[in-house]
């Protein structure tokens, strides 16, 4: 089943990748995502991204359609994909069905674990592209129930009771929608409150009590 999404929740903590609220929606041109609230997940950096759309995709930036195997890399300062004459800042490919899906090839999961280790692994919704120095960063843009099926699907045992399963859905959507009514009301501030220092040698990043209950 497409839809790995369901080990996001272990990716965004062995490799550092944030959960947030998405923004996109208000860029996403298409009914599949139209009043529903996105959470963007970053899946992996890399200064190549492979990709393989297993269904029909549309590059927003210039209605482009995607349908196979898309290499993407940086080139002077721009992001490029082979065998394309264009060059971009970013990149976001949309799915053209409810069941779009996608294949990213050399995730790491496990990151700074014994077990440490890179595999192909599929994913559901919308995927951008952007830079962050000289690396590119892939990153899912999902409906949050979506989301939240996932991370169950992923924490727990699908021998758990019904009643703890339900349990556990109920804590982590309200968890999820804390958070980003959270960054809402932060973002509103005047104070320009930030929650993270970046330099060039390190990423230091501050969590609430509650972030972590």
């Amino acid at each position: 089943q497409p839809l790995k999404s369901m080990i996001l929740a272990v990716f965004f903590i062995l490799t550092k990748h944030l959960v947030t609220m998405s923004n996109s929606k208000k860029h996403i041109q298409s009914a599949l995502f139209k009043g529903k609230a996105l959470v963007e997940v970053g899946i992996m950096s890399e200064e190549k991204i492979e990709v393989k759309f297993n269904t029909p995709y549309t590059l927003q930036q210039n209605g482009a359609g995607c349908n196979g195997h898309e290499s993407i890399f940086i080139s002077n300062g721009n992001i490029n994909m082979k065998g394309r004459a264009e060059s971009y800042t970013d990149l976001l490919f949309v799915p053209a069905t409810d069941n779009g899906n996608f294949t990213l090839a050399d995730v790491t999961i496990g990151k700074n674990f014994h077990w440490e280790q890179k595999e192909l692994q599929t994913f559901s919704g919308a995927l951008r592209i952007i830079m962050e120095g000289n690396q590119l960063t892939a990153i899912n843009i999902v409906p949050v129930e979506e989301y939240l099926t996932s991370v169950i699907s992923s924490e727990m045992s699908a021998t758990s009771s019904l009643e703890f399963l339900k349990a556990h859905a109920v804590i982590s959507r309200s968890w999820l929608f804390a958070q980003m009514e959270k960054r809402k009301a932060l973002g509103k501030q005047t104070d320009h409150f930030f929650s993270f220092t970046k330099t060039e040698q390190e990423y230091i990043r501050w969590y609430d009590r509650e972030d972590h209950t």
